[in-house]
C-alpha cells in the first residue's frame, strides 16, 4: 500500500494555514486570491479528509480546534523540510552538490578538520555542511546506518561495510600543572607517570585509545593505579591547572593548554592517535574524490 496516497494535497493545506492565520474566510480568501466559497470547499475537503474539524464556527467568529491548533504548529516544519528536500534536488539535478553531513571527533575538528571542509568547499561549486560530534564508536555506528556522508574519527576500525580512509598519526604528550617536577625535562617517557594521578576520557567515548593508554602504561612496567576519567577535553585541561592530575593529549593539540599548565611529548614507546575517515563501502561522490586527494597531499 502507497502511504503517501493522500486524500489532501498542498493547496488543502496551504488554504488551512491562510484561514488559521487570519482567522476568517474572507480575509483568507483576498490573500489568497481565490473566491471564498472555493475556499470554504478546500477547508470542507480537508477536514473530510482528515475526518475531524479543525474550526469552530459561529456567526461572530472562526477559532481553532484542538485538532486545528496542532495542525498549524505542526505544519511549518513540514512545509521547510519539503522545501529543502526540493531545493536539494533541484541543485542535484543541476550537477551541485547537496549537503554533506560530516561527523567528528572533538580533536579532529581542533586540527584538521576545518582544512578539509576549506578545501572541498573551494572546489565543489554550491557545496553545504552539517556537522554532528559524537564519540568515534557512535559517529561509525551512524555512517553504517548512512545518517552520516562521513566521520573522522581517532583510530582506524576494520569493517566490511566501511571504507577507511588513513588520516595522519599524531603523537601523544601529557598535560601537567605549570609547577610539576616533570616539567623540568624537555620529553618524559610513559615510566615517568608510575606515580602520577593520570586524568583520562571515559573508555566508552574511545574504547580503543584508551585500552592503548593503558597497554603502554603496562609496557613502561606499571598498571595506573589513580585514574581520573572526564570529558570534555576542556574539563581535563582544567583539572590539571588545578593541580588535580597530568592528561594525555595529541601533540597537535597542545595549542588547547591553558594558563597554569604546559605541554611536553612523551617518548616512544607510547600511544599514538591514528586519525582515519570513515564512509559507507556503498558511498561515491565529487566530494569523496576531493577529500582522498587532499588527505593525500596534504594529510598523510
Amino acid at each position: 500500500m502507497n502511504t503517501y496516497q493522500l486524500k489532501f494535497d498542498l493547496h488543502h493545506l496551504r488554504t488551512f494555514m491562510a484561514v488559521a492565520e487570519q482567522l476568517g474566510f474572507r480575509k483568507a480568501a483576498d490573500r489568497l486570491h481565490i473566491a471564498q466559497p472555493a475556499l470554504s470547499r478546500h477547508i470542507a475537503q480537508l477536514e473530510e479528509a482528515l475526518g475531524c474539524r479543525l474550526f469552530d464556527r459561529n456567526k461572530r467568529r472562526i477559532s481553532l480546534t484542538l485538532a486545528g491548533e496542532f495542525l498549524y504548529k505542526g505544519l511549518p516544519a513540514v512545509f521547510d523540510q519539503l522545501l529543502e528536500v526540493t531545493n536539494q534536488a533541484q541543485q542535484i539535478a543541476a550537477g551541485r552538490t547537496a549537503i554533506l553531513r560530516f561527523g567528528f571527533s572533538s580533536a579532529a575538528m581542533s586540527s584538521f578538520l576545518p582544512s578539509i571542509v576549506r578545501a572541498i568547499q573551494k572546489d565543489l561549486d554550491h557545496c553545504d555542511f552539517s556537522f554532528d560530534e559524537g564519540t568515534s564508536d557512535e559517529l561509525i555506528g551512524n555512517v553504517l546506518a548512512k545518517r552520516l556522508d562521513a566521520a573522522f574519527i581517532l583510530y582506524r576500525p576494520d569493517h566490511e561495510l566501511l571504507q577507511t580512509i588513513p588520516i595522519k598519526a599524531d603523537r601523544t604528550g601529557v598535560i601537567l600543572p605549570e609547577d610539576h617536577p616533570l616539567t623540568r625535562r624537555k620529553q618524559i617517557a610513559m615510566k615517568d607517570l608510575e606515580n602520577e594521578r593520570l586524568i583520562l576520557f571515559p573508555r566508552r567515548t574511545n574504547p580503543v585509545m584508551y585500552d592503548d593508554i593503558i597497554a603502554c602504561c603496562h609496557k613502561a612496567g606499571f598498571s595506573p593505579a589513580n585514574v581520573i576519567e572526564t570529558a570534555p577535553r576542556s574539563t581535563a585541561i582544567g583539572l590539571v591547572a588545578a593541580g588535580q592530575g597530568v592528561a594525555t593529549i595529541a601533540e597537535s593539540l597542545q595549542h588547547t593548554c591553558v594558563r597554569g599548565t604546559t605541554f611536553r611529548l612523551l617518548t616512544q614507546p607510547a600511544p599514538m592517535i591514528n586519525y582515519s575517515c570513515v564512509v559507507h563501502r556503498e558511498m561515491k561522490g565529487k566530494w569523496l574524490d576531493l577529500l582522498k586527494d587532499y588527505v593525500r597531499r596534504h594529510l598523510t
